[in-house]
This record gives C-alpha cells, structure tokens and sequence, in this order.
C-alpha cells in the first residue's frame, strides 16, 4: 500500500509525462500554424485542411500517450509497460483509421497530410529535447532557471 502510494503524484503536483506533453501541444500550437500554412501555399484549402487534420492527430496522439502513461503508472509496473505498448498501438490505429476516414473525401490530400505527420512528429520530439530534464530530481521538464 505504502509503495502505491510513493508512486502517485502529490495533489498539487503534475505527472511529469502529462507536463511533457501539455508542453509538446503548445509548442506544436505555436510552430504548427506554420506548417499547415506552407502547405496552404503549396496545395491550396485541400493542402490547409489535410494538414490541418495531421497537425491536429499528432497533438492529440501525444496527450493520448501521456494519458495511457498517467493512468498505467498508477496501477503497476506491469500495467505501466502493457499501457505503452497497447497504447502504442491502440494510437497507432486510430491514427491509420482516421487516414481512411477520410482519403476519399474531395478537400483531403495525401501528401500534405504524410508530411505533416513525419515533419510534426520528427520537429516536436527534437524541439522538446531541450526542455525535458534528466534528472531525477527534476523529472519531467526542466525548472524555468536551468533552461538554456
């Protein structure tokens, strides 16, 4: 009992994952626009909604994984590593079900759509690199003074 209760985050504080991610959502917020506007540029509305809905599918796909990972931890060890493997591919599906959800729709592109995805994917995790401490003292992100 006593070793649940060491492995659940105190009231007032944030799972370092879910931090992560909520992190990783902003940022994607900020240089997001970005990306969808470039493929505005290149494929006109088709290529603004196709990348729109990618940008949109990989914010959701990380909060989802910090969710499974928040909510598994709490259980076991063994919930934990069965959490991120069955979340990996429960995420892995909805990502491939809402491609065929919606490829034969007249405003979907495909390429915009696979670009966003690689390069929001790819940029995010490099992006967040520099903010997530190492430490165990600090996990999760890194305090607001030791940012470089």
């Amino acid at each position: 009992m006593a070793e649940q209760a060491a492995q659940q985050p105190a009231m007032g504080e944030e799972a370092p994952e879910r931090a992560i991610a909520i992190d990783m959502v902003r940022r994607g917020l900020i240089g997001g626009p970005v990306l969808v506007g470039v493929c505005a540029g290149v494929w006109g509305l088709d290529g603004l909604w196709s990348s729109g809905y990618a940008l949109g599918l990989v914010l959701v796909h990380f909060w989802l994984a910090a969710s499974f990972i928040t909510w598994s931890v709490r259980i076991s060890p063994t919930m934990l590593m069965a959490g991120v493997m069955g979340g990996y591919f429960i995420r892995l599906g909805i990502l491939i079900g809402a491609y065929f959800l919606v490829r034969n729709t007249g405003w979907f592109e495909t390429l915009p759509f696979a670009i966003t995805l690689f390069v929001a994917y790819s940029v995010l995790l490099v992006w967040e690199t520099r903010y997530v401490s190492l430490s165990l003292a600090h996990p999760g992100l890194k305090p607001q003074g030791a940012r470089s």
